[in-house]
């Protein structure tokens, strides 16, 4: 296995930022993480990209709480290709963003938000819904390579 750009101790190829944002727009579905009454909670989201934040709507209670304390947050998106998977391990890749969460309550943004989102991945009634940003403090990924 030949590897173009830097590798961490584990041999896994290390992406640039400008990649990681890349890929994180490139999927529609990621994985919150937050501590909720002293648990570790990871759950899915549909998200939008703007910038280097990460934006999801819920109407979930515990993520509610958790951005409106700006709470520390772990935001998750991967892939992989079964393509490559003879010999090997499949080539695959992970994207992680952490950050503080906040309610989003500019007019403008949300409006913003809802047009980058999209209604095709709406659940649940909107009007219940707020928008949760994700300020993000690293952005970091990882690529196997085979």
């Amino acid at each position: 296995m030949r590897v173009d750009g830097p590798t961490d101790h584990s041999n896994l190829r290390v992406m640039s930022t400008d990649e990681c944002l890349t890929r994180l727009a490139s999927s529609a579905i990621g994985r919150v993480g937050f501590v909720c009454d002293g648990e570790v909670l990871v759950l899915p989201v549909h998200h939008v990209i703007r910038g280097t934040e990460v934006y999801f709507r819920t109407a979930g209670g515990s993520k509610i709480e958790a951005a409106s304390d700006h709470s520390p947050m772990g935001f998750e998106v991967d892939g992989h290709d079964d393509s490559t998977h003879a010999d090997s391990a499949p080539a695959g890749w992970s994207v992680t963003v952490t950050g503080a969460a906040s309610v989003v309550d500019d007019d403008e943004l949300v409006s913003e938000l809802e047009h980058l989102h999209g209604s095709d991945w709406l659940v649940g009634d909107p009007d219940a819904q707020v928008w949760i940003g994700l300020r993000s403090h690293t952005i970091a990924g990882r690529e196997l390579l085979v």
